[in-house]
């Protein structure tokens, strides 16, 4: 039987809240941890890998305790990254690798502990830097093998330990999670494809239902009968498809129909903390609710300015920590929305924030495109490009749309003739139709607002 690794880590994209960067650390996994010790003998598995029924909590600690090797990545001070390394370390005296990315601080106490470093550079990872970790990764799983050093702290402050053992039959459970899985099985990592391909299309409401399920599992009573909480990622692209399917319903049974969506939408995001949260994904989606809220001309002019307001403070709180080009356009917009619901210096005040905001917006795409750029260029030099569908090519394809895009709106909002230009480049390039749609439609309303602004 092949040699076993169990990954611990977050999922998806997250916030390091010392840097504000967003890393993808689907992208860490994916591109370095899995190749890596892979190509050095081992069945790879992270727990969203695992095939379980109900919570994970079981078949994680198998894996934790029965594993021929742990790899744990930091990133992101992940909490329940650090439990869980914690629970390996005191199990088993060895054969753990610690990775995190190059700005991780380490607590002083644990100071001690060997780290693997290696640069992220936001949504990506360069490739001559996923080529060199890699290797080193490949390394370090060779070497522990036939390794009887402990890189346990506890286990090398407490040399006398012996390390628990569990009766054989118990280890049937880890046997069964190191399995390849059968292609018709949902997993956790299955199901968010099949949700993310669902969003590709604009089909939202076949995207709703996969997140429920997810979000169902995730929320479950546990054997005492308390409630779980569902990851936050779950829970963010559940609130996104549940407003979207909503208002693709609203085209024939009516607005009533996307307020429903709205109001389902705001309390699954309440369960985030929204009022403490620094998430500006979260802050992001609680923004669009308010923001479409207060577009709906139908809706008291009393009722549409409260609306504008909080989504304009999400917008602010988001774009304050993250600097992103998404919080931040959306803020300029809302800022135009904002005015043309009041009147004198509010109104004037308003309008001239909005610009202010694109401009630093076009900063931060510009940037982010000179980046993706290099990021391709690197690649494309060192190696033969991925297949057109395969997994890596699709998100760096609409992240790249998705930043063309914002940046050409800001410039034409702006009034730079370059915008229209780059505007028609963009939605020429867009991955998914609807993409393409909504960008048609944001614009369309940021002609209109800035219209009255100019009258």
């Amino acid at each position: 039987m092949a040699l076993t690794c169990f990954v611990v880590m977050g999922f998806g994209k997250k916030i390091d809240l010392a840097t504000g960067r967003e890393l993808d650390l689907d992208k860490t996994y994916q591109n370095i941890i899995k190749p890596a010790v892979t190509d050095a003998g081992y069945d790879c598995k992270r727990a969203d890998e695992i095939l379980h029924s109900g919570v994970i909590d079981v078949p994680m600690y198998d894996m934790l305790f029965g594993a021929d090797l742990v790899v744990a990545d930091l990133s992101t001070a992940n909490l329940n990254a650090t439990f869980e390394l914690g629970i390996r370390h005191v199990m088993k005296p060895r054969t753990t690798i610690i990775i995190a990315e190059s700005k991780f601080k380490i607590p002083f106490d644990a100071s001690h502990i060997v780290v693997y470093a290696y640069e992220h550079l936001g949504p990506d990872i360069g490739y001559s830097e996923t080529i060199r970790m890699r290797a080193e990764l490949t390394n370090l799983a060779n070497a522990l093998k036939n390794g009887q050093t402990a890189d346990s702290p506890v286990y090398v402050a407490l040399s006398d330990l012996h390390p628990p053992t569990r009766p054989a039959p118990l280890r049937a459970n880890l046997a069964a999670a190191a399995q390849p899985l059968p292609a018709a099985v949902d997993t956790y990592a299955m199901k968010l494809q099949i949700a993310h391909d669902a969003v590709t299309r604009g089909d939202f409401v076949g995207a709703k239902t996969v997140l429920r399920s997810i979000y169902d599992e995730q929320t479950a009573r546990g054997a005492d009968g308390t409630p779980k909480s569902a990851r936050a990622f779950v829970v963010q692209q559940l609130a996104l498809a549940t407003y979207k399917a909503a208002e693709a319903e609203a085209k024939t049974a009516g607005p009533g129909k996307a307020l429903v969506g709205y109001t389902e939408a705001e309390e699954l995001l309440r369960k985030l903390d929204i009022e403490t949260t620094t998430d500006p994904e979260t802050l992001g989606l609680w923004s669009a609710i308010y923001k479409r809220r207060a577009e709906m001309e139908s809706r008291p002019a009393a009722q549409r300015l409260e609306d504008v307001e909080e989504a304009v403070h999400a917008a602010e709180r988001g774009f304050m920590i993250k600097r992103d080009y998404y919080n931040g356009t959306n803020l300029a917009y809302l800022f135009n929305l904002r005015a043309s619901l009041s009147s004198g210096d509010d109104r004037i005040a308003d309008n001239v924030f909005a610009d202010r905001v694109r401009r630093m917006v076009v900063k931060i795409t510009a940037d982010r495109l000179a980046a993706l750029g290099a990021e391709q260029q690197s690649a494309a030099d060192s190696a033969p490009p991925p297949a057109p569908d395969s997994g890596e090519v699709r998100p760096l394809a609409e992240e790249r749309y998705w930043v063309e895009a914002t940046h050409a709106e800001c410039l034409i909002a702006l009034g730079d003739p370059l915008g229209e230009d780059l505007m028609r480049k963009a939605l020429a390039s867009a991955p998914a139709q609807w993409m393409a749609d909504t960008t048609q439609g944001q614009l369309g309303r940021v002609r209109t607002l800035l219209a009255k602004a100019r009258a």
